[in-house]
């Protein structure tokens, strides 16, 4: 939220990042998962970066034959927006490598039990499912990965070959997801889990480090808002 509307620079946003690594890297307990992170992202920042600096208008920075290529602003502007997409990327692999889903739909109903007991118990339902899906949908793509890769479907070759294999991912994988929701929607139904929902859950305690953890991430945010 503070990547989105209080922090207006880059030099902010890389701060921001800065705290959302050593977030990850404190959850994860390994460098190589946050570096693997960043490389994903890489290739989407650096594309954004790009189209920035051609795009926005300003003072020259890059000029071939006379002609204005790329642009200060539009530089700054796409280094600004790249740590942005850098900077959500991480925190939401941190929040979801550090919550359970059972601390999620916990969190859900905590919030919204004031306003409605029957809406808080349904949303913390479907917020355990939802995320229950995560690890399945992983171990899914790591087995439609394994498969294609015996029968040659690698990220070797040109672009085309490269979209191909990434359809023969995709495609079982989406029939996969939506036969497993097809599956668990006739399990709620048959089973009228919504109507047996258990409308008294437990609140989830705030523990010391949770507490570091919120005052380290107010004091980032303050300080990436106001620096400049």
């Amino acid at each position: 939220m503070a990547a989105l509307a209080t922090i207006p620079d880059a030099r902010g946003m890389f701060l921001a990042l800065v705290f959302a690594c050593a977030w990850h890297l404190a959850v994860t307990r390994r460098v190589r998962d946050t570096l693997h992170l960043l490389r994903r992202v890489l290739p989407f920042a650096l594309l954004i970066v790009v189209i920035n600096s051609v795009l926005v208008p300003g003072e020259p920075l890059l000029v071939i034959a006379g002609r204005r290529v790329a642009t200060w602003e539009g530089f700054d502007d796409g280094v600004f927006f790249a740590l942005r997409l850098a900077v959500m990327l991480v925190v939401v692999a941190a929040f979801v490598a550090s919550s359970s889903p059972e601390a999620m739909a916990r969190g859900a109903y905590d919030m919204l039990r004031r306003v409605s007991t029957r809406a808080a118990s349904r949303t913390a339902l479907f917020v355990f499912l939802s995320m229950s899906f995560v690890p399945l949908f992983g171990a899914e793509l790591e087995r439609i990965r394994i498969a294609q890769g015996f029968r040659g479907g690698d990220f070797k070759g040109g672009v085309r070959r490269r979209a191909d294999t990434v359809r023969t991912w995709l495609v079982p994988l989406l029939i996969s997801a939506v036969h497993r929701s097809g599956e668990l929607a006739k399990t709620v139904e048959l089973r009228r889990i919504r109507e047996r929902l258990v409308h008294t859950i437990d609140s989830p305690q705030m523990r010391a480090a949770d507490l570091v953890l919120a005052t380290m991430a107010l004091v980032v945010v303050a300080f990436a808002s106001v620096w400049s």
